[in-house]
């Protein structure tokens, strides 16, 4: 089973957190010697830590950046005012 810190920064993977948890597509933007700050982007986009040596369930697959950008375009962007209102929650 693979880690949260073995992803590579900058890259697309499809994966499963846990066994009830949809597949997503994430990208490593940062690590830091514990932790790995990650973006969920679909259906929308929100920012989480995970410890590097948290297990993922499923890594589904690494995807490149064109596939990615298919992915997200399937889903229309958040409106200005839907993000502010998940922010005030």
């Amino acid at each position: 089973m693979a880690s949260f810190g073995e992803l590579k920064p900058n890259t697309y993977y499809l994966i499963q957190v846990d066994e009830d948890s949809d597949i997503e597509l994430i990208s490593v933007i940062l690590q830091t010697r514990e932790t790995v700050l990650l973006r969920s982007f679909l259906p929308s986009a929100e920012d989480f830590f995970k410890y590097q040596d948290d297990i993922i369930f499923r890594l589904v697959e690494e995807v490149d950046e064109e596939t990615a950008q298919q992915l997200e375009s399937l889903y229309p962007p958040a409106s200005e005012e839907e993000y502010y209102e998940e922010q005030e929650e």
